[in-house]
This record gives C-alpha cells, sequence and structure tokens, in this order.
C-alpha cells in the first residue's frame, strides 16, 4: 500500500475550463484560469517526495479522503479528476485509468486541509463493500 499526502485545500476541475465557440473545453495554461495547472503540478511535486518506487503499470485500488476547510466544498465528485491527474503527471503511473475502482471520503478539518490518497496494487489487495441499514 501506498500512502501519500498532499496539503492544502482540494480544487476541482471543472472550475478552470473554458469552452471555444465550438463548445469544445480546454484548460488554459496562464492568467487566473491557470491555478488548475499549478494544482495538478502541485501535486505531482508532493508525489515525488513522498514516493520513489518503480513506475506502477498495474491497476490500483484508490482511496482519496478530502479534507476541506469548511462545508463549501462545492460538487464532490469533480475532485478527483484534478487529482488523478496530478498522479498521472508525478510518473508514478503511466494513466490515471489505472486508479480504479476510486473510493471518495469527504471530510471537514479547518486546521489541516488536504487530502489523503491510499493506492493498493489489485495484484495484492481485494475490495469489498457492505452497506448497512441503521435501524
Amino acid at each position: 500500500m501506498i500512502k501519500l499526502t498532499i496539503p492544502g485545500r482540494p480544487i476541482s476541475k471543472s472550475n478552470f475550463k473554458l469552452h471555444n465557440v465550438h463548445g469544445q473545453a480546454w484548460m488554459p495554461s496562464t492568467g487566473k484560469y491557470s491555478k488548475y495547472v499549478a494544482y495538478e503540478n502541485m501535486i505531482a511535486g508532493y508525489i515525488n517526495t513522498q514516493y520513489d518506487g518503480e513506475v506502477i503499470e498495474e491497476d490500483l485500488i484508490t482511496v482519496m479522503k478530502l479534507y476541506f476547510p469548511n462545508k463549501r466544498m462545492g460538487d464532490l465528485h469533480n475532485y478527483p479528476k484534478s487529482i488523478c491527474d496530478g498522479i498521472e503527471k508525478s510518473g508514478i503511473i503511466k494513466n490515471d485509468k489505472q486508479l480504479k475502482p476510486v473510493l471518495l471520503f469527504d471530510f471537514i478539518d479547518k486546521e489541516n486541509p488536504r487530502v489523503e490518497i491510499e493506492l493498493y496494487p489489485v495484484s495484492q489487495y481485494n475490495v469489498t463493500y457492505n452497506i448497512i441499514s441503521k435501524e
């Protein structure tokens, strides 16, 4: 298992997309919208300081724990894309398609917003889930 921590509030990719006159989405690399590209690079940098193993070629069960400073988090489902892109950019995996399944959890931590990522190689781990009635 590989555990990685990215400090700071998670950033959603959807907030930084622009669209051209034909409706195609694109990500600018300069200006106020370039914050997303900087976030991807920051994720990659932190990962590279925490992981120094070989490039992983197999699929990985991925657990993402997002810690926000407050309840204003927006659409939770938009955050994994930016995180997965940062993991791929770090070079520890070949393609973010390897990150499956992805389990996503959100928490509030006013003092220490962050993203915690756990990667489990499918050759060594299985994932199961139970949904239990609260009764």
